[in-house]
């Protein structure tokens, strides 16, 4: 999950951080042997986003209608759908699993490669998105220390390892090149998206570093949580 995407999900939560209650208030505790590290990573990551990106969404927003970035975030949204499928499949969530194989398949043929969310619009057929660290987290395996990643953003010693391999699967799949057009192209798309959540955290008098650890960790607690039993509501990030 890149930055952004976290604070996406958890604008109430950094609202509250940042209107006076204090990030005192909510509990941004998280496992952190490499703060210094990670701190720096952080930094590091916000500088790219604030000097390199953010003039590229504010130009993606601006001359590219909704249906338009709709479409484009569809299509990367149903190359995801595998994943999911075999990360729910593998906590035996074969309904969810079901659903994603069926919803890759309509909209890749119908939605025409995913453009257009057929499946869901057509035939209320949708899915919950899953990924390997859910699955690690379902089998018991701890969330482990807190990781920034260059470009990414925030991740877990769990997490980290589904990443990998994801990352080998779909190598395997696509081969270099395709590997890292897709998954470049595909943060990319993720941040045009969702820069525009990122000025929350721009207060001097906040720090912004432990809020985003705080609100990814407690954010992933509560996806494993909901992934420990199957049928529960859950979302993933890691793919």
């Amino acid at each position: 999950m890149t930055m952004v995407r976290v604070l996406a999900l958890s604008l109430p939560l950094l609202c509250v951080a940042l209107t006076g209650r204090s990030a005192q208030a909510l509990d941004l505790s998280a496992y952190d042997p490499w703060e210094t590290y990670n701190r720096a990573m952080f930094a590091f990551n916000n500088s790219v986003s604030s000097n390199a990106l953010e003039p590229l969404r504010q130009a993606y927003a601006s001359r590219l209608s909704n249906s338009t970035r709709a479409g484009i975030a569809n299509v990367f949204a149903n190359l995801r759908e595998p994943w999911t499928a075999i990360s729910s499949g593998l906590r035996a969530d074969f309904s969810n699993a079901g659903a994603s194989v069926g919803r890759f398949l309509i909209n890749s043929t119908a939605g025409i490669g995913g453009w257009y969310d057929v499946a869901a619009n057509r035939y209320g057929l949708t899915s919950q998105q899953d990924d390997l660290g859910l699955v690690l987290c379902h089998w018991g395996v701890g969330a482990g220390p807190y990781l920034v990643l260059p470009f990414l953003g925030p991740t877990n010693g769990r997490d980290f390892v589904g990443r990998t391999v994801t990352t080998m699967g779909t190598y395997s799949a696509l081969g270099l090149q395709g590997y890292m057009t897709y998954r470049s192209s595909d943060g990319l798309v993720r941040y045009l998206e969702d820069g525009f959540i990122e000025p929350f955290v721009r207060d001097p008098q906040v720090d912004a570093y432990a809020v985003e650890r705080g609100v990814y960790s407690r954010i992933r607690d509560a996806q494993c949580a909901g992934a420990s039993t199957v049928g529960a509501p859950y979302g993933g990030d890691q793919q």
